[in-house]
């Protein structure tokens, strides 16, 4: 039994391995043990010696074979090196390596996280826990469906002039496209912008995607310009509201976010997410950590590192920290309210038939 990741690693390695974080994301884990669950594998009916050997991330387990040589050009004997999931590379990446850190993972998917120092569940079946990529650690998350990837859709459907710009002139085009945005208040002129929904996992479905409230008397105000800063002020939303969600299972008030992935690199977004959840958000210097994760547990197996926590102050640090203004989150606050209100008519409209949601998970 093995994740894609780990057939990876096999088929450059010849050795089959997990380790928690990859291994914990099938749903037969014994998360407690951060080891495959002798019960699950009962309840399946299949036999214990067929599941992968689960070794900690960064552990070294062999060499590039000859074959994997030839049919990827990487050197034969090159070391490899176990990893681990995305998102808690993510996490090892902007050195988050205590529990109790709070960190939104802006990529094509959002991931809002807390680490953990036990395997803390959801009574609800809101949010999930994985193992983390750090030993003796878990990590609580809600996942914001397509955040990211709706921005990249709105740019390529409707922002062709920002394109031809950057093309022009090297700029890049999502930051012309928050530049247009950059003056458009909070709550977008009444544009309301419904993509992600929180994250429910015994019953995950989302609302069909909408843009919502033009003023169709009035173009200067209600044009692309607020649907970009809408559509940033939806993921947000999101992270706001897994946020209170973690708060509410872990019993603790989260003073401050980390906030990493492409979603970081604009101006306007991390503002928006300052704004929004009301603390300091923090953006570290390299934005795509889980690269980063994945190259100083490469260190740690090539001996460059004796652990984690070694690599990342050796490694990490942070560009800014941006301040939440308290008259846009005072706003944010009733937005949010709305928001939350209108997402759940939109859903209706799914429950009925009427509209095509913009996914829904198997079963649901």
């Amino acid at each position: 039994m093995n994740m894609l990741a780990d057939w990876i690693t096999y088929r450059l390695a010849g050795e089959y391995v997990t380790d928690p974080s990859i291994g914990s994301s099938s749903g037969m884990f014994e998360l407690s043990q951060s080891d495959w669950s002798d019960e699950i594998i009962e309840i399946c009916g299949m036999r214990r010696e067929v599941f992968s050997k689960v070794v900690t991330s960064g552990t070294p387990i062999g060499s590039v074979t000859r074959a994997a040589a030839e049919a990827t050009g990487l050197k034969a004997g090159t070391p490899v090196v176990v990893g681990g999931a995305d998102t808690q590379l993510g996490l090892v990446g902007i050195g988050v390596v205590d529990p109790g850190s709070f960190t939104v993972i802006g990529g094509t998917f959002w991931q809002q996280t807390m680490g953990l120092s036990e395997a803390k569940i959801d009574p609800d079946a809101r949010l999930r826990t994985l193992c983390h990529a750090l030993p003796g650690q878990w990590m609580m998350e809600g996942i914001g469906f397509y955040c990211g990837l709706t921005m990249r859709w709105f740019r390529d459907a409707f922002c062709e002039m920002e394109k031809s710009e950057a093309a022009r002139t090297g700029a890049d085009a999502y930051a012309l496209m928050e530049r247009a945005a950059m003056d458009v208040p909070a709550g977008s002129h009444g544009v309301i912008a419904i993509l992600s929904n929180l994250m429910v996992a015994s019953r995950w479905i989302h609302a069909s995607p909408s843009l919502l409230q033009f003023d169709v008397g009035d173009p200067s105000r209600s044009g692309r310009k607020e649907c970009i800063r809408a559509i940033e002020e939806a993921a947000a939303y999101v992270s706001r509201g897994h946020m209170h969600v973690i708060e509410e299972i872990t019993g603790r008030t989260i003073g401050e976010a980390v906030f990493t992935g492409g979603a970081s690199k604009g101006t306007l977004w991390p503002r928006i997410v300052a704004d929004v959840l009301g603390i300091p958000v923090k953006v570290p210097r390299v934005k795509e950590s889980t690269a980063l994760g994945a190259a100083m547990l490469a260190g740690i197996g090539a001996g460059v590192y004796p652990d984690i926590p070694t690599a990342a102050r050796a490694v990490v640090a942070f560009d800014r920290t941006i301040e939440p203004d308290s008259e846009g989150h005072s706003r944010y606050v009733g937005l949010y309210d709305s928001w939350l209100r209108v997402y759940a008519a939109q859903l209706g409209m799914v429950d009925k038939g009427l509209l095509r949601p913009l996914w829904r998970a198997a079963g649901t």
